[in-house]
């Protein structure tokens, strides 16, 4: 809890469900103290007039500022236009010598766009400012649409991404080409199908379907196993006879049992199965914890 007191000495008192504060509810000192308000408050006396031009007292942060990128071809036609803004470096407990962590500036790409001599845009590319997707088209030289594709960026600095949404290619002609999916993991979903140029389907795909059935396989295979908490305990590496206190026991040893049996880790055939029992332990030790207390 938060702790600060005001020009009185006296304790404030901090607001919200379990003494967290609250935007909206704390008072100007709370979070002034907290350093969620880092500017200083304008006071404004009004009773010398109105006069708009003396109302500049409230300077923006240079943090804040777009810069803007053109280049054109030789022949005047626009090449390349690019709106961005720059990140500070940042560092995290700036006062431990050598800092704990650092960030690089960087650019932060808010629109993008590449024409070819012609004129015509060939690479469209939108991040707006406080939301996480990105949005890429590319387009043929008829100005015709060629493909548009959505990422959720995790982190804007570095530009780590993955897929989301619908992804859409087109033929020259205008024709879709291909149209697949993806969810919130950047796993694909649903219908993903691809088209010949006569609009004939040549690959359709229910991913979600798909999924499903795993998922009820997975469940029946895992209802099965029958285990008591010390075989339980065993199987995710506890040592003899102790079992745990508490869920965060079992959720460690859980992680780490599961870590090497990922497809990507693992050339085991069995790991699958092994996988089925080390979640099954897990499921019996979380219940027994709930019956003991």
């Amino acid at each position: 809890m938060l702790q600060g007191y005001n020009e009185k000495k006296e304790q404030l008192a901090v607001p919200g469900a379990n003494g967290l504060l609250d935007l909206h509810r704390s008072s100007l000192e709370e979070l002034q103290l907290a350093r969620i308000y880092t500017r200083h408050r304008t006071d404004v006396m009004l009773s010398q007039g109105y006069n708009s031009e003396e109302d500049d007292s409230d300077a923006d942060e240079t943090d804040g500022r777009l810069y803007t990128e053109r280049q054109y071809h030789d022949n005047g036609n626009p090449k390349y236009f690019r709106t961005y803004m720059r990140l500070p470096a940042t560092v995290s407990q700036p006062s431990l010598k050598p800092p704990s962590y650092c960030e690089r500036s960087c650019e932060r790409v808010i629109e993008e766009k590449h024409f070819d001599v012609g004129g015509v845009c060939r690479l469209d590319v939108h991040f707006a400012l406080g939301q996480p997707y990105l949005s890429r088209k590319h387009f043929y030289e008829n100005q015709r649409l060629k493909s548009e594709k959505l990422f959720f960026v995790e982190d804007e600095r570095t530009m780590r991404s993955r897929k989301a949404g619908h992804w859409r290619e087109y033929f020259e002609g205008g024709q879709i080409k291909s149209e697949i999916q993806y969810d919130e993991h950047g796993m694909r979903c649903g219908f993903c199908k691809r088209y010949s140029e006569d609009g004939a389907q040549q690959w359709v795909k229910d991913y979600t379907k798909e999924y499903g059935d795993r998922i009820a396989e997975f469940n029946a295979k895992r209802g099965k196993l029958s285990l008591n908490a010390e075989e339980a305990a065993a199987m995710l590496g506890f040592r003899e006879h102790y079992l745990p206190k508490d869920r965060r026991e079992v959720d460690s040893m859980y992680r780490k049992r599961c870590a090497p049996l990922h497809p990507d880790k693992s050339p085991d055939p069995d790991a699958h199965e092994r996988f089925l029992e080390v979640s099954r332990a897990r499921e019996v030790l979380l219940k027994w914890l709930e019956t003991e207390r």
